[in-house]
């Protein structure tokens, strides 16, 4: 595949990487408001819509991205890394290719790409399946479709959901600078803080963005 393909498709990956974050972000601010937003008055059966419609798309854009594929059609990680021809790694990729695997369990020395994203994807999925298989059992029973029997208690933590938006956005980055020689963009946040804007609009005051001592760049 050629690497203007492979930019594109890495283009696509971004945007949904970039929907599940508003997605992420809308779902716990309005976990940490909850309570004070309550006594402002604020309609709780609108809170529970928003927070159920943050739920159902995070699983979906997740399942989205981590989607396996037995072609190279999808723009999901699996997809991007089966689209990329066999290539050796120069030693500045070696660098930049083994930063990413250690950073994600993988502690071998990468010498093709191919190879070594596939492994890394390999390990991280094995190392958190569980959330995975939780998101990918909520989308299938009730984000997806609506089936009577589905019993399930929670989605995975919201320090889970970040760890596989890390592993998306640090696969998108590393295919955009190592692979495609391209500047990655950077991932926006304005939807969540738009959304702590409008709730502090509404009288809220000092409302919560993140979790205490949370990075909210």
């Amino acid at each position: 595949m050629s690497k203007t393909k492979t930019d594109n498709k890495n283009i696509e990956l971004l945007k949904q990487i970039a929907q599940l974050r508003d997605h992420i972000d809308i779902h716990r601010i309005i976990g940490l408001n909850v309570a004070a937003l309550r006594e402002r008055d604020i309609s709780g059966a609108f809170l529970g819509y928003l927070q159920k419609s943050a739920q159902e798309s995070l699983a979906i854009y997740i399942c989205k991205i981590f989607e396996a594929s037995n072609q190279n059609v999808l723009n999901s990680i699996p997809g991007i890394i089966e689209a990329l021809p066999l290539m050796s790694l120069s030693d500045e990729q070696k660098r930049s290719f083994g930063s990413f695997g250690k950073m994600h369990r993988n502690h071998s020395d990468p010498t093709e790409a191919k190879a070594y994203l596939k492994a890394t994807f390999e390990i991280f999925c094995k190392v958190h399946s569980e959330p995975l298989s939780r998101l990918k059992e909520f989308r299938d029973t009730i984000g997806a479709h609506s089936d009577s029997k589905a019993e399930i208690s929670s989605l995975p933590s919201h320090a889970e959901l970040e760890t596989l938006f890390s592993f998306a956005n640090d696969f998108y980055q590393l295919v955009s600078r190592s692979i495609n020689n391209v500047g990655p963009a950077l991932v926006p946040r304005d939807v969540g803080r738009g959304f702590v804007r409008l709730i502090e609009a509404m009288g809220l005051q000092k409302a919560k963005f993140d979790f205490d001592g949370e990075n909210s760049a």
